[in-house]
């Protein structure tokens, strides 16, 4: 179904395995470098995680971007796959929006669309200094890092309008920030939270929304590291 969906549109070269050793064989073969691998996470020969975590460990195909496929709706898959550096989630069957979607992520990011705007650039679009700016952005992610861990909670309940709303307003903090990756990521959020608003979400939604949610806490340290921003260190209960 995903060989079909991929070759009703675009000119893609696409190449398949029959289990986790070919997949590897193939990642670390240095005549055709790979875009993008669609990784199934039951494989016949070794799971998709742990093939993955084999790919991390390999110079040659160290950073190449994957995108789960998967049934899958174990919480525990989706925190390993995101602290595998794994950012995009297809839960099966394949769907060709959704397929097209990812595709058209990956497409920008390899197009080189920077994460964060240099901070200087963002600071003088502000109209604030430097260190003004990178508190503004330390306050802003610790309120970001509070409504994720609160957000987890509520994601299948009742509350999920004003979860959509609420992501909705820090995308837009975000981006106003200049912390690219961060709005998109909320972005993408807020539309998943938006669908169905009412009552249960079905699993496949819940596992994608909670994928997004724990590669946002990733994202956040990531922009903290790179704007060498140190986390204060609490203080009482």
């Amino acid at each position: 179904m995903l060989l079909n969906i991929l070759k009703s549109e675009g000119d893609h070269r696409i190449l398949t395995a029959s289990d986790g050793d070919d997949a590897l064989k193939l990642m670390e073969d240095p005549r055709h470098p790979f875009d993008v691998v669609f990784l199934d996470l039951m494989l016949p020969s070794i799971s998709g995680l742990d093939l993955l975590e084999r790919v991390r460990a390999t110079p040659a195909c160290r950073y190449v971007r994957v995108i789960i496929c998967t049934t899958s709706t174990d919480s525990a898959t989706v925190v390993r796959a995101a602290r595998l550096g794994v950012r995009h989630y297809m839960v099966k069957p394949a769907d060709k929006i959704r397929v097209f979607e990812q595709i058209g992520i990956i497409k920008a990011e390899i197009a080189g669309l920077q994460k964060i705007e240099k901070p200087e650039e963002a600071a003088g679009r502000l109209g604030i200094d430097l260190p003004t700016y990178k508190s503004k952005v330390s306050s802003t992610l610790e309120n970001m890092e509070r409504w994720l861990t609160h957000a987890k909670a509520g994601a299948q309940s009742s509350d999920r309008r004003q979860l959509a709303s609420d992501s909705g307003r820090l995308k837009s903090e975000a981006l106003d920030l200049g912390l690219r990756e961060v709005g998109r990521r909320f972005s993408t959020l807020e539309t998943r939270l938006s669908i169905e608003p009412k009552g249960d979400v079905p699993d496949s939604r819940a596992i994608e929304i909670a994928f997004i949610m724990s590669h946002l806490h990733g994202e956040l340290n990531r922009v903290r590291s790179v704007l060498k921003i140190i986390v204060p260190d609490k203080v009482g209960p």
